[in-house]
């Protein structure tokens, strides 16, 4: 958006009073996630995730000016190069709607498998590429017939999808890790695609770095920045009263010393600013901006003092950088704060101008960048008075209530998951009793909690524990840990590619449950009730909330006996064990069960294996 004089002196004379734009009395929550700044037109798109609904505002005088419900939780909206056309992912709808760009109605609607995230449109319009997070795969469609013509295997769960047309290229950030052994520091990965052929080129990876979130490049293309956060999930948990548990901060494309992308922190020696979200180029470049989701901060960072800093050290230094919780007062110039869980960033098209996407309080910030201030701040709608879901979705957003602001729930459970790494934990003694993290998704009825199921409950499990061992504060009142639970237990559970809208099941996943539900061995010798799978993993969300030794004792474990895993949607949650030292489903039974004590699986066929994970993904 070029704006004129006329627009500049507009945002210049507006004070910073709220302003209400759209939503009826009463509608509810709308919870802004993405923004996107429409050329020439002075106007704003908002994806709204709560109301499934996508909204144009005028920046320029406040007006609302159109709204479309498009489908269950917009993720990411992205630009035909015609403009005439947007897309838009739906992750819990498991689509892609096709827009009118002027009217914002809906055109057409491509089905997809599995959970679409960031998307992007191929240089010359004829192609869509769209990440689907659960199945770790970028999804090809041709514009023209709408049809999906092919998948390319990326990294672990996909979220931002960028073209970059002067290179020719396709960014993929990812938010997980790609997988690694259970004793080994994470690599997250960006994945790189030549356009014209659709084909992978490059697989860029960010060592000891996870939750890869938004990236984006300067105007040249000469220099990209993804945002990450670096965690110590292998060193003891003690590490917390050290400001050294998760780090956050960015990695840079385009500056790489011996091969590698450069990376940095946002933090300081006292204080975090936890989960990195979005970040968009502005100011000429010179400066970007960076949502600290868990702190409602946004963090500057000036390229040029980057530079300088980058100069100063030799190659060997750089990662002595990435852990150094002091440099950032060389290059962050300012942290704005802005409203409740900033999320996606917008730049005018002159640079003047950024917008923040603040999500749990329906609001957009609207930040001058030659003075970094907020100057104004816009409403959407009227949101209602919070109840206690919006109070603990805050708490598990936030992480105001960690020893000097280190990381939120949402830093080790990203978008209520798992952020699929192990942790040493200091009550259970340290250097033993490693234990993988769980997810959060769909949890209620499945306690107790804990690999060892001592907390009967998820307010057990958030309570005193998590303020002794883990945050290190006074952390929350009864009264906050009730509605963090019941947040907690209202996340539903991810879509699962591998389940049939309908229920029915596949002939293999058919044969998987006859082998799941068996009570006779294949040569007819009847199992003991222990030995059959629907023993143990019983009931709606198969577990009976009992512990059971099933022969994973490690060697650094000093219990034998552990909670019944629950499998509902088991396909997303490797790695797997107490300890994730299974990567796949196949390794518990092919490489950890070699004396049938979990489950007796020494007379399965090769088939019977490969229908039984069928199965189990199903669920």
């Amino acid at each position: 958006m070029r704006e004129s004089k006329t627009t500049t002196a507009v945002m210049v004379a507006i004070c910073v009073a709220p302003l209400t734009l759209f939503a009826e009395e009463g509608s509810g929550r709308l919870g802004p996630n993405f923004l996107h700044v429409e050329p020439d037109t002075g106007t704003l798109l908002v994806l709204c995730e709560k109301s499934d609904s996508i909204a144009r505002i005028d920046v320029r005088t406040g007006a609302f000016l159109a709204e479309s419900d498009i489908g269950v939780a917009p993720f990411a909206v992205c630009a035909h190069p015609s403009n005439n056309r947007l897309y838009v992912s739906c992750r819990r709808g498991q689509e892609v709607v096709e827009l009118d760009a002027s009217s914002l109605g809906v055109k057409r609607r491509f089905s997809v498998l599995g959970d679409p995230t960031g998307l992007t449109v191929s240089g010359d319009g004829t192609r869509l590429y769209v990440g689907v997070h659960s199945l770790d795969q970028l999804a090809v469609f041709d514009l023209e017939s709408g049809e999906e013509i092919k998948r390319l295997s990326v990294g672990n769960g996909p979220e931002m999808v960028r073209l970059v047309p002067g290179k020719g290229q396709v960014y993929v950030t990812h938010l997980l890790s790609n997988p690694v052994r259970a004793d080994q520091p994470c690599r997250n990965e960006v994945t790189v695609i030549d356009d014209a052929t659709g084909r992978i080129v490059d697989r860029i990876i960010l060592e000891n770095a996870n939750v890869g979130r938004w990236i984006d490049f300067t105007a040249d293309e000469m220099l990209g920045v993804v945002v990450i956060s670096r965690p110590k999930n292998l060193v003891p948990m003690v590490q917390v009263a050290r400001g050294w548990v998760v780090t956050n901060g960015f990695a840079l494309l385009g500056a790489e010393a011996a091969g590698e992308p450069v990376q940095l922190l946002v933090d300081l020696p006292n204080e975090g600013f936890a989960d990195p979200y979005g970040v968009v180029f502005a100011a000429d470049d010179r400066k970007f901006y960076l949502t600290a989701s868990g702190v409602d901060t946004v963090v500057v960072v000036d390229v040029g003092r980057v530079g300088t800093v980058l100069s100063e050290v030799g190659e060997d230094d750089l990662t002595d950088l990435a852990n150094h919780l002091g440099v950032s007062r060389r290059y962050v110039t300012a942290r704005i704060p802005v409203g409740a869980n900033p999320m996606a960033l917008a730049a005018s098209d002159d640079g003047r101008w950024v917008y923040v996407a603040n999500r749990l309080d329906d609001s957009i910030s609207v930040i001058d960048t030659t003075t970094d201030r907020v100057v104004r701040t816009l409403v959407l709608g009227d949101p209602p008075p919070a109840d206690r879901l919006h109070r603990g979705e805050r708490f598990f957003h936030s992480s105001a209530k960690t020893f000097q602001r280190q990381f939120a729930c949402v830093s080790c459970h990203p978008d209520g998951g798992f952020d699929g790494l192990v942790y040493d934990l200091e009550p259970d003694g340290l250097g033993e009793n490693i234990v993988d993290n769980r997810n959060m998704r769909d949890v209620v009825d499945t306690g107790p909690f804990k690999w060892v199921g001592t907390n009967p409950d998820i307010s057990t499990q958030c309570g005193t524990r998590t303020a002794k061992w883990i945050v290190r504060t006074g952390w929350l009142s009864s009264t906050g840990v009730v509605d963090l639970s019941n947040y907690i237990k209202s996340i539903p559970p991810v879509v699962n590619p591998y389940r049939s809208p309908d229920g029915r099941l596949t002939a293999a996943q058919r044969r998987g449950k006859a082998l799941f539900d068996r009570t006779t061995l294949n040569d007819g010798t009847p199992m003991a009730r222990k030995d059959q799978c629907a023993f143990c993993h019983a009931g709606p969300k198969f577990t009976d909330g009992r512990r059971s030794d099933v022969g994973t004792k490690g060697s650094g474990d000093t219990k034998t006996a552990f909670d019944t895993a629950h499998l509902n949607n088991i396909f997303e949650s490797g790695p797997y064990l107490h300890d994730g030292r299974a990567a796949t489903l196949e390794e518990i039974w092919t490489k950890y069960n070699l004396d049938d004590r979990h489950g007796i699986s020494s007379d399965w066929t090769k088939q019977q294996l490969n229908d039984l994970v069928e199965y189990l993904k199903c669920l």
